[in-house]
């Protein structure tokens, strides 16, 4: 007999700056236990809605109160697993019954658009953080490997979303979105994405090898334009926050 351990995808309920009270569920985790193959090591859909079923029933009858359900994928992006839809769907009708005033989040790194699975799927939360933080098509590969083609699907798919969060980070280096032709377009088709809320970050300026940070006087710029061209509320993200 198989011992399921929630622990393997599942953390909280725990206080957290971002979202409050949290029970925080990681699709991304690889080497579970009952993995859905050998070489998809992700844990199974089956289970990962069975140990969210049990720990929400028990949280709930223990009296728990839960401000978020958060959907995270620590080493591959959530919106990979195959069995997202599915998962998303079952974690609704799990929030439904056991905590009903708790809002679903996901956070994405890196959307599967091209399946309508997933694009379905999206629409199931009532916060969907999104990465987006490219101005150009170039800047848009060379940070993400992706063809130049796939930033444009992207927008226009993104501007489909009503509840949309997009989060985005802000690097110079080798590869530089901070400047200000950057920024100008990234505004822009912020504009045709209506976003409820922009969340912006930068790693440590300080530190070498790699992409580095944008300063704290670029940042309050980048702070300004936004506020001058998009409705949305700007929200500047820090390191605890990002933990979350």
């Amino acid at each position: 007999m198989v011992v399921l351990n929630a622990a393997s995808i599942i953390s909280g309920p725990e206080k957290t700056n971002a979202w409050g009270q949290t029970f925080t569920l990681d699709l991304g985790t690889p080497d579970s236990t009952l993995a859905i193959s050998r070489d998809n090591r992700l844990p199974r859909t089956a289970v990962v809605v069975t140990l969210a079923a049990r720990e929400l029933m028990r949280l709930s009858k223990e009296g728990e109160k839960l401000e978020h359900i958060v959907v995270v994928g620590s080493e591959v992006d959530p919106t990979l697993h195959p069995g997202f839809r599915e998962i998303s769907e079952n974690l609704r009708a799990l929030r439904q019954k056991w905590f009903p005033r708790a809002k679903l989040v996901l956070i994405s790194n890196a959307p599967s658009i091209d399946s309508a699975e997933v694009r379905i799927a999206l629409g199931i939360y009532d916060k969907p953080v999104i990465r987006f933080e490219h101005g150009t098509t170039k800047t848009f590969s060379k940070m993400t490997g992706r063809k130049s083609t796939e930033l444009g699907e992207m927008t226009r798919f993104l501007s489909t979303l009503e509840r949309l969060i997009v989060r985005a980070c802000f690097v110079r280096g080798d590869v530089d979105n901070s400047t200000e032709s950057e920024v100008r377009g990234w505004i822009r088709r912020l504009g045709d994405l209506t976003p409820k809320e922009v969340q912006i970050f930068s790693p440590d300026a300080k530190k070498r090898g790699g992409p580095r940070g944008i300063t704290k006087t670029r940042m309050n710029e980048i702070v300004e334009q936004l506020s001058e061209k998009v409705s949305a509320p700007v929200t500047v993200l820090d390191s605890a926050d990002l933990d979350d």
